[in-house]
């Protein structure tokens, strides 16, 4: 029974407007609010904010790292820059005892090196990149 009503309603407004009933429907529809296209519309503005955010902190640090500064302290005469984090990867420079080096940062895995903890430090030697043995660095 209340179907037969609306489509009686749908049908005077269309006679009353003039318009077809499809036309009717149409531009009924198109008046209502579409909650995806909001949401949707919302997200894009929040990540476009959150990317903005980003890019403005990636700014203010890019040409502005400063490396720690560090010494290598050995008993040898030189030490091993490593191409990777590991005693058989290659050795891509020997470094000098008692040189000076930039530390770049520490790898997160702690391991034992003569029974003594310690990790593996990405370091920068005369403009080379590579990683040493970080009980081996001295920080200052």
């Amino acid at each position: 029974m209340i179907l037969f009503g609306l489509v009686t309603i749908w049908l005077l407004i269309s006679i009353i407007t003039q318009q077809s009933p499809t036309n009717v429907l149409s531009s009924f529809f198109s008046k209502l609010p579409n909650p995806v296209t909001k949401n949707q519309e919302l997200l894009i503005i929040q990540k476009d904010s959150l990317i903005t955010a980003l890019e403005t902190k990636l700014a203010d640090c890019e040409g502005t790292t400063k490396f720690k500064r560090g010494m290598v302290i050995i008993d040898s005469e030189t030490m091993n820059m490593r191409s990777k984090p590991s005693l058989i990867s290659e050795i891509v420079m020997r470094i000098p005892a008692n040189s000076e080096v930039e530390v770049m940062y520490y790898d997160t895995e702690t391991f034992f090196l003569e029974g003594k903890a310690g990790k593996w430090c990405k370091i920068k030697y005369a403009g080379t990149e590579g990683w040493v043995w970080g009980n081996f660095i001295e920080e200052f």
